[in-house]
C-alpha cells in the first residue's frame, strides 16, 4: 500500500513537472508564432485583427500541450523516472521547436510552410546562391537544434528544481484558462465566418503550421443556421464571379521535378464525328477508349483555353488581356520540359502570346497538335509517337452538334466528349470529366507541387481515384452549371437558378444544391481571384 501510494504521489509530481514544462514551451512557442504574425498580411478589418491575436494564443498554446499528450504523459505513467522523462521530453521539445523554426523562417521566405517538396526546393534555391548553401544551410539547423537541445534541458531541471516553488503559485491555472478559451474561441469565429465567407479571417487559414480551422460546413446546413447569411455570402461570390480581378497564381508555384522522361503528345480536335471515332479506333488499336463521361465546352476558344491553363473559362477574358501564360509553364522550362501547340492555333483562336517557343536545349517535350480533321499525317504522327512509348492523349473541345444555353444544351449527354489515351497513362474512372482536369493531370506526372495541381489549376488530377465526384461544378461562358446524380442546376451571372432532371429534362423548380455546395463550389472556382475583403 505504502509503494503503491509513493509511487502514485511520483507520477503526480511527474505529471506536474510536465505541465510546466509544457507552459514555458507553449511561451517560447508563442515568441515563435509572432514571425508568423509578422510576415502575414495585416487584417483589413478590426474583426479580423481579434481573430489573428486569439488565433495566435489557442494554436500555439494548442501545439506544445498536444505533444505533451501525445508523447510525454504517456512516459509519465510508464516510466516514472524523472531523469529518464527529462530526457525524452527534451528530445521531443527541441525536435519540436526546431521544426516551427525551420517552418517560420522558410514560410516568411516562400509564403509555405515546410513539407517534401518545398525542402527540395529551398536545396536547390540554397544551391543557386552558391555552391555549397545547401550543406551550410543544414549545418546552421545543425547547430540550432544543440543550442534548442541545452536550452531545453536546462529548463527540465530548473523545472524540476523548481517545481514546490511553481506549484505553490496558481496562476498556472489561470494561464491555461486563458489558451483554452482562445482556442475554442478562435474555431467558434471561424465557423461563423466560413458559413458568411467573411475572407478577413478565412484567408488566414493558411497561416499558422498544422492548423485546421473548424468550418461550418454540413452542421450549419442541416441545422438551418446562418441561412441567410449564407445565402448574401452566395449572392456576393456569384457577382465576384461575373467580373475577376485576376490573381493567377496566387503564390509562386512550390514544385518538385519527378523522373518522368517520356514525352507527350495531346492531339485536339475542335471536335470528332461518330466516323472520324471509328477512324482512329481503326487505324489506331493501340489507344484506349476513357469509359468516365468527359464533357466538352460550348465553344472552340472556351474549351482550348480550359485545356491548356486547366482553369475555368470565367479566367479566359482577364488571362488573355494580361497575355499571361498558364503557371505551370515557367516550372517545365525549369525542369527542361517544353511546351509546345503545332497546328492550325488561329482555328483554334489560340493567342498569339502562347506560341512563341524555344526548342533548344530541351531534354522532354509535351506537343499540343490542333487539327480539325483525322489525316493521314496526323494519324502517322500518333503512330510514331506510340511505337517510341510517348504518353498520347487524344480529345475534342466540344461535341458534334450545336448546343443552346437552354436546359438540355448543359445536359451531361449533350456536352460528352471522346477521350483516347495510350495505355501507359493510368486515368481513373471519375463520376465526370471535365476539360480542365486533362493537362494539369498530364503534367502532375512531370512535377509535383506542394498544393498539387490546385497550386495552378481550378482542374483536379484524375490519375487519382475519385478525384472528380459529385457534385461538380464548371463555367460555360458567364453561366455555372453544378453537375449531381440527379439533377443540373444552372445558375445565370444574375443569380437566378433553374434545375432539371438528368434523364427527362423536366424542370425541378424545387430543386437546388446544397448551400455548403454552392458556396464551396464558387470558392474553388475564385481561388485565383483576388476577392474583396469588404
Amino acid at each position: 500500500m505504502i509503494q503503491r501510494r509513493q509511487r502514485r504521489d511520483k507520477i503526480a509530481r511527474l505529471i506536474s513537472w510536465g505541465h510546466w514544462f509544457t507552459f514555458f514551451n507553449i511561451l517560447i512557442a508563442l515568441a515563435i508564432g509572432t514571425l508568423y504574425i509578422e510576415a502575414a498580411e495585416t487584417p483589413a478589418t478590426f474583426l479580423g485583427g481579434v481573430y489573428l491575436i486569439i488565433s495566435w494564443l489557442g494554436h500555439f498554446a494548442f501545439l506544445p500541450f498536444i505533444l505533451f499528450i501525445l508523447l510525454i504523459f504517456p512516459f509519465c505513467l510508464i516510466i516514472p523516472y524523472s531523469r529518464v522523462l527529462r530526457g525524452i521530453a527534451t528530445l521531443v521539445a527541441s525536435f519540436g521547436l526546431i521544426a516551427l523554426v525551420a517552418d517560420a523562417l522558410f514560410f516568411r521566405q516562400y509564403g509555405y510552410h515546410l513539407n517534401t517538396y518545398s525542402l527540395s526546393q529551398l536545396a536547390l534555391d540554397a544551391e543557386a546562391a552558391f555552391a555549397g548553401a545547401s550543406f551550410v544551410l543544414l549545418l546552421s539547423m545543425l547547430l540550432l537544434f544543440v543550442v534548442l537541445l541545452v536550452f531545453e534541458l536546462a529548463l527540465a531541471n530548473l523545472a524540476w528544481k523548481r517545481l514546490d516553488r511553481l506549484r505553490a503559485h496558481h496562476w498556472g491555472a489561470s494561464f491555461s484558462a486563458v489558451f483554452v478559451l482562445c482556442f475554442l474561441t478562435s474555431h467558434s469565429i471561424h465557423i461563423w465566418a466560413d458559413a458568411v465567407f467573411y475572407t478577413p479571417i478565412t484567408k488566414q487559414d493558411d497561416l499558422f503550421p498544422v492548423s485546421y480551422p473548424t468550418t461550418a460546413r454540413t452542421l450549419m446546413s442541416k441545422q438551418g443556421w446562418l441561412t441567410e447569411e449564407r445565402l448574401q455570402a452566395t449572392d456576393k461570390l456569384l457577382r465576384e464571379t461575373s467580373s475577376i480581378e485576376l490573381n493567377y497564381p496566387p503564390r509562386p508555384l512550390m514544385c518538385a521535378r519527378l523522373p518522368q522522361d517520356r514525352n507527350t503528345l495531346f492531339v485536339v480536335f475542335n471536335h470528332l464525328t461518330k466516323a472520324q471515332q471509328q477512324q482512329l479506333e481503326l487505324s489506331l488499336p493501340e489507344l484506349q477508349s476513357y469509359a468516365s463521361p468527359v464533357l466538352g465546352q460550348t465553344s472552340t476558344q472556351a474549351g482550348i483555353f480550359e485545356l491548356l491553363y486547366g482553369l475555368a473559362d470565367i479566367y479566359a477574358p482577364p488571362v488573355i488581356k494580361a497575355e499571361q501564360p498558364p503557371a505551370y509553364w515557367r516550372q517545365l522550362s525549369d525542369y527542361q520540359v517544353r511546351f509546345e501547340i503545332q497546328g492550325d492555333s488561329a482555328a483554334f483562336a489560340v493567342p498569339d502570346f502562347l506560341l512563341e517557343s524555344d526548342s533548344s536545349g530541351y531534354r522532354t517535350r509535351i506537343d499540343v497538335a490542333l487539327s480539325a480533321n483525322v489525316d493521314a499525317e496526323l494519324v502517322a504522327q500518333i503512330k510514331q509517337a506510340l511505337a517510341t512509348e510517348q504518353q498520347v492523349v487524344i480529345t475534342a473541345l466540344t461535341p458534334n452538334q450545336g448546343l443552346d444555353h437552354d436546359a438540355e444544351g448543359y445536359a451531361m449527354h449533350r456536352l460528352q466528349v471522346p477521350l483516347y489515351h495510350s495505355p501507359g497513362l493510368n486515368f481513373q474512372p471519375q463520376d465526370v470529366v471535365i476539360l480542365t482536369d486533362l493537362m494539369p493531370t498530364i503534367v502532375n506526372g512531370y512535377m509535383h507541387c506542394s498544393e498539387g495541381v490546385r497550386a495552378y489549376a481550378t482542374g483536379r488530377n484524375i490519375a487519382e481515384p475519385d478525384a472528380r465526384e459529385f457534385p461538380v461544378m464548371t463555367s460555360f461562358g458567364r453561366d455555372l452549371v453544378i453537375y449531381d446524380q440527379q439533377t443540373t442546376s444552372i445558375i445565370n451571372s444574375n443569380g437566378s437558378m433553374r434545375s432539371f432532371d438528368n434523364i427527362t429534362f423536366e424542370p425541378r423548380p424545387n430543386v437546388s444544391p446544397a448551400t455548403p455546395v454552392l458556396v464551396d463550389g464558387l470558392k474553388h472556382l475564385q481561388r485565383f481571384s483576388r476577392k474583396s475583403d469588404e
